[in-house]
C-alpha cells in the first residue's frame, strides 16, 4: 500500500465535502492512481468506506467510483447508507441541489441534465468493441431499438425512453479505447456541457453522458433524415448546384458561428458530422467532442481514439496545436468544396502533404472568381492567412446582390422519399414576405396579404394564428407547423398571380393546419439558468451565508426543450384526496412504515420519529379544515401510486419548471426578486396564489413537489417551501436530490397527464 498516494485520495474526499472539486475529479485520481499501480481497488474501497462512515461520500457513490464486486463488505456500507431505517446521522445523508457532476443518472424528462460519473468496474462480459446489442435497455431506461451507425468516437443507435412515452433519442457509446482514458472522460463530460449550451437550431442538442455497466453513452437529439456525406453519395457525386447547396451552407454557417461566439469549437467539422433533415435543414454534430478526446496533453494517441479527420484537419490540428476557430474555418472550407465539387480540396492529401508538395485550391467552375477567392483563403495552410471568421467567408461565397437587406430567391430543400426535393420561391413572394427581425426559427416573418387578394377574416385569422405561433413557441419541426406556412406561402402565390378562389382556398386550409399545430403540436420550453440567474444564485447563496459552489448549480445549464401536451393538476394532491386512495388500497407510505419523517436543517437532514402525513394532517389544530390542505410526508413511491391509481402520472422535471415559469420565465413563483418566506404553513390548495400557466395553483411557492426522474437511489424534489431559508433554494430552476425512499415533512406532489390538446387550446 502507497500510503502517500492514498493519502491524496482522502484530500481529495475531504475537498469534495467541502465543495472545492466535484465527483469526477475524483473517480479521475482514484482511477489513475489504480492504473498506475500506485494503490489497488480494493485499497482505495477502505479509503472510501472511511469515508462513508463519516459522512463525507455516500455508499452509492462507492459503487459508482469501484464497482460492486471489487468491493469487500458491501453489506457493512449499505448499513450506513441511505436505505436503512433507522435515523441517520445529521451528516450522513445529504439533501442537496442537483449538480451535473453529483448525480447519479439521468432525469426523467427528453432534455436530461446529470452527468455521470464514469470510471467503473469493467464488465467482462460487455462487447470488446463498446457495441450493444439491439433489445437492450441502458441504464434501466433507454431501448436500444436499432443501429444507426458508427464514427470515430462509437456507436450510435436510435433509442427509445422507456419512462417518457414518445420520447425518442440518439445514444452514442463510446468506443473502450476512450472510456479507458480518465482525462479523456473528464474532457468529454466538460465538453457536453458546453455543448449542452448552444440552443440553436443549426446545431443538434446533446443532453448528457451516462454510465451503464462498463458502457459511457451520450444522450443526443434524434432526427430524422441523413448526413452531408451520405446526401452527397446518394445524389450529388458531382457536387450540388449552388443555389441547393447555398440554403445549407447558411445553416451550416449560423450553427458554427454561433458556436464562436460562444467560444466552442468543434475541431471536427466534417460532411459525417452534419445532419441534414427531412425539412431541408442542416445541423451540426458532435461538437467539442473529438477535441475533447484529442485533449492536447500527449497522454493518448488521437489518431487510435478516431478523435481527428485528417482529410478535413488544419495543419495546425496535424501538428497538435492549441485549439483556434479557424481551424474550423479550415474545415468549413473543406466541406463547402466537397458540396459544391463533390471531392475534397487537395484530393486525398492532408493539408501538412498539400503544404509541402506546393499544391493549391483547384478552382470551381460555378463560382465566381470572388467565391473561389474566398474558398480558397478559407483553405490558407497557415492559420495567420486563413480567413478569421465564418461571416466573412459566408459573406465572400455569397451569391451576387445577396447580403444586408437583399431580396433573393432562396430554395427550400428537404429530403423525402430518398430524394431531394426543391421548392423555390420565386423573388416576388419574398418581397411580399417582410420584417424577419422577430422571426422565430422555422416561421415566416409577420407579412399581410393585399386586402383585396383575400376576404380580411381569413387573412386575419391566418395571420392571429402565426402570431400566436411564435407567442407560444410552437416547435418549427412539427410537421402541421410546416404544412401550415407551405399553404400559407402557396395562397400568397396564388394571390400575387390573380387566381383569387385558389388562394383563399389556400389560405383555409392553412389556417386549420395552423390551428392543429397551436392545439397538439409541441412546444419549445427554455429551461434551465442563464448566466445572470447563476450569478445571482450564488451571490444569494452565499448572502445567506451557506457554503456555496459553483457546481452545485450545473445542473442548471440553459436549454431549449420540445415538450408534448401534457396537463397538470392545478393544485396539489391535498389530504382528502390522499386519504380516499389510502383507504381504497388500504395504502401506507413509507413514513408509516419506517414510523418517522425527515427534515432538514440546511443541508443535513435530521430525523422525526412517530410522524406521518397522518399526524402532520390531524396535528393542524382546532378549527382548521386539514382535508382542503396539501398532503405533506409523502415519498416518491407513494406519489408515484397515486398518480397511478387515478389514472395519471408525476410530472416530468421539465413539464413542472415549464409551467411553474411561466410564459415570462421568471425565476421565483412570484417574480425575479428574492423575498424572505414566511414562517408559516401553505394555504389550503385552493387558496393558493396561480403562479403557473394553464391556471396552476402554488408551484414553488407552497410545500416541495416529486418529480418524475432521478436515479434508482436518488429522486428529485422541485419548488420550494415555507421552511427554506436559502434564497437560492427557492427558484423555480433548481432540482434537489434525495436518497430514495426518504420522507420530508414539506414534500407533497401533484399528479399530471399526457393528452391530445394543450390546455390553452380548445378543440375545434
Amino acid at each position: 500500500m502507497n500510503s502517500s498516494e492514498l493519502d491524496k485520495v482522502r484530500a481529495a474526499i475531504a475537498a469534495l465535502e467541502a465543495g472545492e472539486i466535484n465527483l469526477p475529479a475524483l473517480e479521475t485520481l482514484i482511477g489513475t492512481g489504480v492504473s498506475a499501480g500506485s494503490f489497488t481497488r480494493a485499497e482505495a474501497g477502505t479509503v472510501l468506506r472511511d469515508a462513508v462512515q463519516t459522512g463525507s461520500v455516500s455508499s452509492d457513490a462507492i459503487l459508482r467510483l469501484l464497482g460492486k464486486d471489487a468491493i469487500e463488505g458491501e453489506q457493512s456500507i449499505r448499513s450506513v447508507g441511505a436505505d436503512v431505517a433507522q435515523p441517520p446521522n445529521e451528516d450522513e445523508t445529504r439533501f442537496r441541489p442537483r449538480s451535473d457532476s453529483l448525480t447519479g443518472g439521468s432525469v426523467e424528462g427528453n432534455r436530461a441534465n446529470s452527468v455521470l460519473g464514469i470510471v467503473e468496474a469493467r464488465n467482462d462480459s460487455a462487447p470488446p468493441d463498446g457495441t450493444r446489442t439491439d433489445g437492450e435497455i441502458l441504464s434501466e431506461r433507454y431501448l436500444l431499438e436499432r443501429r444507426l451507425g458508427q464514427g470515430g468516437m462509437g456507436v450510435v443507435y436510435f433509442a427509445r425512453d422507456q419512462q417518457v412515452k414518445g420520447e425518442n433519442f440518439a445514444i452514442k457509446v463510446l468506443k473502450p479505447e476512450i472510456r479507458e482514458h480518465p482525462a479523456a472522460l473528464e474532457m468529454v463530460r466538460e465538453e457536453v456541457r458546453k455543448t449542452r449550451s448552444l440552443a440553436h437550431p443549426n446545431i443538434v442538442g446533446v443532453y448528457s453522458v451516462n454510465v451503464d455497466r462498463s458502457s459511457v453513452f451520450i444522450l443526443m437529439e434524434f432526427l430524422d433524415g441523413k448526413t452531408l456525406d451520405a446526401l452527397i453519395d446518394d445524389e450529388f457525386g458531382r457536387g450540388m448546384p449552388f443555389n441547393r447547396a447555398w440554403p445549407l451552407i447558411q445553416d451550416i454557417c449560423a450553427g458554427l458561428a454561433y458556436a464562436h461566439d460562444h467560444s466552442v469549437i468543434h475541431s471536427d467539422l466534417k460532411p459525417s458530422n452534419i445532419f441534414i433533415t427531412t425539412s431541408g435543414k442542416a445541423k451540426l454534430l458532435d461538437f467539442g467532442i473529438a477535441r475533447a478526446a484529442r485533449g492536447g496533453t500527449g497522454r493518448f494517441d488521437p489518431a487510435i481514439l478516431g478523435a481527428l479527420t485528417p482529410a478535413y484537419a488544419s495543419c495546425e490540428m496535424l501538428e497538435e496545436g492549441k485549439p483556434d476557430q479557424r481551424d474550423d474555418i479550415y474545415s468549413l472550407g473543406c466541406v463547402i468544396y466537397e458540396m459544391l465539387s463533390g471531392k475534397r480540396p487537395f484530393d486525398r492529401p492532408t493539408a501538412l502533404d498539400a503544404q509541402r508538395d506546393g499544391l493549391k485550391v483547384p478552382r470551381i467552375a460555378s463560382l465566381t472568381k470572388t467565391q473561389n477567392s474566398a474558398l480558397a483563403q478559407a483553405l490558407a495552410f497557415n492559420r495567420e492567412e486563413r480567413t478569421d471568421t465564418v461571416e466573412t467567408l459566408l459573406a465572400g461565397l455569397a451569391p451576387k446582390g445577396t447580403g444586408p437587406g437583399a431580396v433573393q430567391s432562396r430554395p427550400v430543400i428537404w429530403i423525402a422519399g430518398g430524394g431531394i426535393v426543391a421548392l423555390l420561391l420565386t423573388g416576388i413572394i419574398w418581397f411580399l414576405v417582410i420584417g424577419t427581425k422577430d422571426k422565430a426559427p422555422g416561421l415566416p416573418p409577420q407579412a399581410s396579404i393585399p386586402p383585396a387578394a383575400a376576404s380580411s377574416a381569413d387573412q386575419g385569422r391566418v395571420q392571429a394564428l402565426l402570431d400566436q405561433v411564435r407567442a407560444l413557441d410552437v416547435d418549427p419541426e412539427e410537421q402541421s407547423l410546416k404544412l401550415g406556412i407551405r399553404r400559407f406561402d402557396a395562397a400568397k402565390q396564388r394571390l400575387v398571380a390573380g387566381q383569387d378562389a385558389e388562394g383563399n382556398r389556400l389560405l383555409v386550409e392553412a389556417g386549420k393546419a395552423l390551428a392543429i399545430a397551436l392545439r397538439s403540436g409541441k412546444r419549445i420550453a427554455r429551461l434551465g439558468s442563464d448566466p445572470d440567474e447563476a450569478a445571482q444564485t450564488k451571490a444569494l447563496c452565499q448572502r445567506a451565508g451557506n457554503n456555496c459552489a459553483a457546481l452545485d448549480w450545473n445542473g442548471e445549464t440553459p436549454r431549449k426543450v420540445p415538450l408534448a401536451p401534457f396537463e397538470l393538476d392545478k393544485t396539489e394532491i391535498s389530504n382528502e384526496e390522499f386519504g380516499k386512495f389510502a383507504a381504497d388500497q388500504g395504502y401506507a407510505t413509507a413514513a408509516e412504515h419506517r414510523h418517522g419523517l425527515y427534515a432538514t436543517q440546511g443541508l443535513n437532514i435530521v430525523f422525526h420519529p412517530g410522524q406521518s402525513w397522518k399526524t402532520l394532517r390531524d396535528s393542524m389544530g382546532a378549527g382548521v379544515t386539514a382535508s382542503a390542505y396539501a398532503v405533506r410526508g409523502v415519498d416518491f413511491k407513494s406519489a408515484s401510486d397515486y398518480c397511478s391509481w387515478r389514472g395519471a402520472r408525476l410530472p416530468t422535471e421539465d413539464e413542472w419548471e415549464y409551467v411553474a415559469r411561466g410564459a415570462d420565465h421568471r425565476v421565483f413563483a412570484w417574480g425575479n426578486e428574492p423575498r424572505a418566506i414566511e414562517p408559516a404553513a401553505p394555504l389550503p390548495v385552493n387558496q393558493q396564489p396561480m403562479t403557473g400557466l394553464f391556471g396552476v395553483r402554488g408551484l414553488g411557492d407552497g410545500v416541495l413537489e416529486w418529480v418524475a426522474g432521478g436515479t434508482t437511489t436518488e429522486r428529485v424534489l422541485r419548488g420550494s417551501s415555507w421552511l427554506d431559508t436559502n434564497p437560492a433554494y427557492q427558484r423555480l430552476a433548481m432540482p434537489r436530490l434525495v436518497p430514495t425512499g426518504f420522507t420530508f415533512i414539506d414534500s407533497g406532489f401533484r399528479c399530471a397527464k399526457s393528452v391530445d390538446s394543450w390546455p390553452d387550446q380548445a378543440a375545434e
